[in-house]
């Protein structure tokens, strides 16, 4: 009988002892699973433009770069533009002690929010994970944009890492394009100022309020959309970003029936195209 309790025992130690030693090798492999399952989650946040539930998975305190600015980057994203989807390979994933790089390949569809535009980009990331409190969070990015492409200030915390790929921007007829990544101008009417009396001179104010200086090929144009104008309505040479310039006209002026468009052939690319009329209050 004693022998027997001492054979029970024995195997009861041998799989408590193999239960022991399995917790450990899955605990240990399962890093790598529990960076996929951050990184997943914060994919699906981003897609969905839930910008708080993104953050909770980035570490606040231990983000090497400017947290601030990424988030600015991330609803600049965003603000600019309705994402489709985005597509993501991980490459490879080194451990660094606790801590994980993360290798991404990824895809991103989106358009403009103005509709226009339906675009794809291409880019290679490197993502650095650490364990926080029990918990992976973010705490690095490098490599090209994933997240918060559109703000140029962002865009110059990033570095480079070895491999990088250029980004591959295409329109939805597969034609590739200008990088969305590349700052553009943005042109407004900022003021109209009528003259003492219609046949003095008035004064149309126009403004770049984007990140790159507009440079048109001829003139930036002014047209009426409304009234009588005498003569092309026309500013000659560039506009630097955030500049303003005045532009005089002869015609028709005043509150509630005077509209203008600026750039009305749409012939400078823009960041937003659907500001480009001004109607006087």
């Amino acid at each position: 009988m004693k022998k027997l309790v001492v054979l029970v025992a024995l195997i009861c130690s041998l799989f408590a002892s193999s239960d022991y030693d399995k917790d450990i090798i899955v605990l240990d492999q399962s890093r790598d699973d529990k960076v996929k399952i951050v990184f997943s989650e914060l994919m699906q946040y981003y897609e969905e433009e839930d910008s708080t539930a993104f953050f909770d998975l980035i570490s606040e305190e231990r983000f090497i770069q400017d947290f601030m600015t990424f988030s600015e980057a991330i609803d600049e994203d965003f603000r600019k533009y309705e994402i489709i989807t985005v597509d993501t390979w991980i490459d490879k994933i080194t451990s660094d002690g606790v801590k994980r790089f993360l290798y991404v390949k990824w895809e991103k569809r989106y358009e403009t929010n103005d509709g226009k535009k339906q675009l794809t980009q291409r880019g290679y990331s490197r993502f650095l994970f650490d364990e926080i409190n029990g918990k992976y969070k973010l705490i690095e990015l490098a490599g090209n944009h994933l997240w918060g492409n559109s703000l140029s200030e962002w865009k110059e915390e990033v570095p480079q890492i070895a491999g990088q790929e250029l980004d591959v921007v295409q329109n939805d007829d597969g034609d590739t394009v200008t990088p969305v990544d590349d700052e553009l101008p943005d042109l407004i009417i900022s003021n109209v100022i009528c003259g003492p009396s219609m046949v003095d001179p008035h004064t149309i104010v126009i403004s770049n309020i984007g990140d790159a200086e507009a440079v048109p090929s001829d003139y930036i144009r002014v047209a009426p959309l409304t009234g009588m104008v005498y003569g092309d309505i026309e500013y000659k040479g560039s506009l630097a970003a955030g500049e303003s310039a005045n532009v005089m006209f002869n015609g028709d002026c005043g509150p509630g029936y005077s509209v203008f468009e600026i750039d009305p052939n749409s012939e400078i690319e823009e960041e937003d195209e659907s500001n480009n009329t001004y109607a006087m209050p």
